[in-house]
């Protein structure tokens, strides 16, 4: 069950999870092909500067996301209640 996984510290998708879009692989392999030509270009400090640039992209990126993450949930839980209490008032009326 997922409340248990959750409660175990086993729930992680964002570590777990890959994009299903065929251009995700495409673009992470440009990505890693790019990253290769400036190693072989780049010595380094130079390089140890484009790891730090990556490396604090991937936070952002990554804070980014938990927030997306956050007020999606968010919005759909209230979209949940919203309903509920649609349900209980035509309830009421008929009544």
């Amino acid at each position: 069950m997922l409340l248990e996984a959750m409660f175990r510290g086993e729930f992680y998708p964002s570590e777990t999870v890959v994009p299903r879009d065929p251009a995700y692989r495409t673009l992470q392999k440009a990505s890693n092909d790019l990253l290769e030509t400036l190693k072989a270009r780049l010595k380094g400090e130079d390089f140890q500067l484009v790891e730090q640039l990556l490396e604090q992209d991937l936070t952002v990126r990554c804070m980014e996301c938990e927030c997306h993450f956050r007020y999606g949930f968010s919005a759909g839980l209230l979209m949940i209640q919203e309903a509920q209490l649609e349900l209980q008032s035509r309830g009421s009326n008929i009544d």
